[in-house]
């Protein structure tokens, strides 16, 4: 019996600790190292500022997607190192160096609070040069 109670505990333990995951910053962080677009944008709201390279808009998570995903085909993620993380009143934040088979770009996260958790507000790839 204290067998199966330990693995329900466990079983209980994992699924929140990827709860908590899936609704930070750490989440967005993991997608990038990964180059899973699917995996950074499940940390966002309905929409967010995406800007790669030159070019910034406002985009629904679905489109914001696509975009993330276009941009990992064509720079094959190698690497991402968090130079810094931190919180602000409204959320928390991460600037960092992704490694790419095309180059190394900076990117910056920003996070805000909505209800109960953390949604990407802004999310930046630039070129370093």
């Amino acid at each position: 019996m204290k067998k199966f109670i330990g693995v329900a505990l466990l079983a209980g333990s994992i699924l929140f600790t990827s709860a908590l995951y899936a609704q930070s910053i750490d989440g967005v962080v993991t997608g990038i190292k990964n180059g899973n677009a699917v995996q950074v944008t499940d940390n966002a709201g309905a929409n967010f500022s995406l800007t790669i390279m030159d070019k910034s808009n406002n985009y629904s998570k679905t489109e914001a997607q696509q975009a993330i995903k276009d941009f990992f085909t064509k720079n094959s993620v190698k690497g991402f190192e968090v130079k810094h993380k931190g919180n602000s009143p409204n959320g928390q934040y991460a600037i960092g160096t992704l490694s790419t088979g095309s180059g190394n770009y900076r990117v910056n996260i920003f996070m805000k609070k909505e209800g109960s958790k953390e949604v990407i507000k802004e999310l930046r790839f630039q070129l370093i040069e």
